[in-house]
């Protein structure tokens, strides 16, 4: 009796124990694979949206980003990866073609992970491109965008896709343009150009032949320039592409100026004007009428020249273009001055001034927000990182508290089971403690090389805005000396000219410019003239002033400059300080300088 009970027993423990270990599988097994249900109707729609996003997204941005919108909704409705992974990619490509750079790069990282899982290659390669373009055009990391570049072209070498492979020269292309090298960018966007000829894409190969057009301009090779330009002028107008025409036409007469082709330059300008009012771009009609003033200039027609200059600052500062609203306020500051209207030309000539330190502290502070964000972006993907470890670690001890209270119930059977989940557990936890120490040991790392980037970018800054002091005080000098001559000459009467000598008088003090660069300077290098004092007392004001300068890495000419002085006097001062701080041969001043 008792051994039947025994075997009884046995039978139901061992009933219990399958029971259990079918359950557990089937709860792991739900979580993480859903049920796939089938969505013909939805299906359907994602296939219309996906057809009309290819042939939109160039003609309506706002069109492309509601319909992307759209189908990332339906795909995570349906749980279908793929289309998800397309989905966002179109959403990131109209992003970044609204210039909303940011978003478009997290949209992009979203689209990429899913397509690596998923294993889709030509999906991959077309959001490596995305990401690519993003740091080539919006963060100046060349180094990343050609990694990603030339990514993208391995992925294209081994599923043998011509456009794939199309898409990595350009962008293999542009990077090495930018970098100076334009023999190699220009056997890139050869292959460029013949592969999108090879696919019929006649918009993209346009595109190669005017970067080839760039590349012979740097090189002041101008029959090549021209030959490839011409090239590219006959492709948009084939495909009517009004806005690139309009820039094609730009490019010739840029060419034949300085070809001297005077008659020709008119005619591609006189076009050019035309197309430019057929499309709704202020940014281009601008640019026309600048290049306009520019020929009208150059022909000595400076009333004609201060009527178009004048059309494209109106607007540029009616949108904000600060850079070409710059670019304007010089050119009309030189065309006042050449037609004798030098109080003119000095307000325009001080608000192109004031809107290149405004752009320069705007490009300043977007390295610095620039430099922040993927920092930040970087400790959230480690957040994540952890959070992702954690949530691993959680999953485990919900395993092993259902196994240990199934072990109340089949003791001796899983027991040993329940030893070996803690042990892991155990040794989860101490891999996640070590992975945090490490994480933190990074984003210390990272906080520090912001504050030194912080710094570097300041003292440019302060090296900047030294050398324009002194550019700007050479030209108070030059205009003085004309307004003298004028004077002398009765071109001008007796109250413009002390007037106009008053007004270059406030300008071109370089005392307050010294005060001014003095409190800047000690708001980023704190107690640096303290320390100097200490260190030597006996320091002059000259001596303080090259300590400043070297300090924000100024060369010796660019010292001098500021100085007023002679490279000579400098290397002087410096011999003379050497040696009250009696450094020897080997020690670098510099180097000296900037341990203080």
């Amino acid at each position: 009796m008792s051994s039947h009970f025994r075997k009884k027993r046995t039978i139901w423990i061992t009933g219990i124990a399958l029971l259990a270990i079918v359950l557990i599988t089937i709860l792991v097994f739900n979580t993480n694979t859903p049920v796939k249900r089938q969505y013909p109707p939805e299906k359907k729609r994602l296939s219309e949206i996906f057809g009309t996003l290819d042939t939109i997204y160039w003609k309506n941005r706002e069109k492309s980003l509601l319909l992307s919108q759209e189908a990332i909704h339906i795909s995570r409705k349906i749980g279908d990866s793929n289309a998800l992974a397309e989905a966002l990619f179109n959403h990131a490509r109209t992003l970044q073609n609204l210039e909303m750079a940011d978003s478009s790069f997290l949209v992009s990282n979203q689209a990429l992970a899913i397509a690596e899982k998923m294993k889709n290659d030509n999906l991959i390669a077309m959001i490596k491109n995305i990401i690519g373009i993003y740091y080539y055009t919006y963060r100046d990391n060349y180094y990343l965008a050609l990694s990603y570049f030339t990514e993208v072209e391995k992925i294209g070498s081994k599923i043998q896709s011509d456009p794939i492979k199309g898409m990595a020269a350009n962008g293999l292309g542009l990077v090495h343009l930018r970098l100076i090298s334009y023999d190699k960018a220009i056997v890139f966007f050869h292959l460029t150009a013949d592969l999108c000829l090879k696919t019929d894409d006649i918009k993209h190969a346009a595109g190669a032949f005017v970067n080839l057009c760039v590349c012979y301009l740097e090189k002041d090779s101008l029959s090549m320039a021209l030959f490839y330009q011409e090239k590219a002028l006959r492709m948009f107008l084939e495909i009517q592409d009004t806005l690139s025409i309009c820039k094609s036409y730009l490019n010739l007469w840029l060419i034949n100026s300085r070809l001297r082709n005077n008659a020709l330059s008119s005619e591609y300008l006189n076009q050019a004007l035309n197309y430019s009012k057929q499309i709704d771009n202020r940014e281009t009609l601008g640019l026309v009428y600048q290049n306009l003033g520019a020929f009208y200039l150059q022909n000595n027609q400076l009333n004609q020249a201060e009527d178009y200059f004048s059309k494209s600052l109106d607007i540029f500062s009616e949108n904000a273009f600060k850079s070409y609203e710059m670019s304007a306020d010089l050119a009309l500051s030189n065309v006042e001055e050449k037609l004798g209207k030098w109080p003119t030309a000095y307000q325009y000539y001080r608000r192109g001034i004031e809107l290149k330190d405004s752009i320069m502290n705007f490009e300043t502070q977007k390295k610095i927000n620039d430099f922040q964000w993927e920092i930040e972006s970087q400790k959230k993907r480690y957040e994540k990182e952890l959070l992702q470890k954690k949530y691993e670690i959680q999953q485990k001890k919900i395993l092993i508290l259902t196994i240990t209270m199934i072990s109340v119930i089949i003791i001796v059977l899983l027991l040993s089971i329940y030893l070996k989940k803690f042990i892991k557990s155990k040794e989860l936890q101490n891999a996640y403690l070590k992975e945090k120490i490490e994480t933190d040991k990074k984003i210390n790392t990272l906080e520090r090389l912001r504050y030194q980037a912080e710094i570097e970018a300041k003292n440019k800054e302060l090296a900047t805005s030294s050398i324009q002091v002194v550019t700007k005080n050479d030209i108070l000098l030059t205009i003085e000396g004309l307004a003298e001559k004028s004077f002398k000459n009765k071109q001008m009467d007796n109250i413009t000219y002390n007037d106009l000598k008053k007004i270059l008088k406030e300008n071109m003090n370089m005392d307050k410019d010294w005060e001014q660069f003095k409190q800047t300077f000690e708001q980023v290098h704190q107690d640096f003239f303290n320390k100097l004092r200490k260190i030597c007392p006996s320091i002059t004001n000259n001596e303080m002033r090259l300590c400043a300068y070297l300090k924000i890495n100024l060369q010796t000419k660019e010292i001098a400059k500021i100085l007023s002085v002679t490279p000579a006097t400098v290397e002087t001062i410096r011999y003379r300080f050497r040696k009250k701080l009696h450094l020897d041969k080997g020690t670098n001043l510099e180097n000296y300088i900037r341990e203080i």
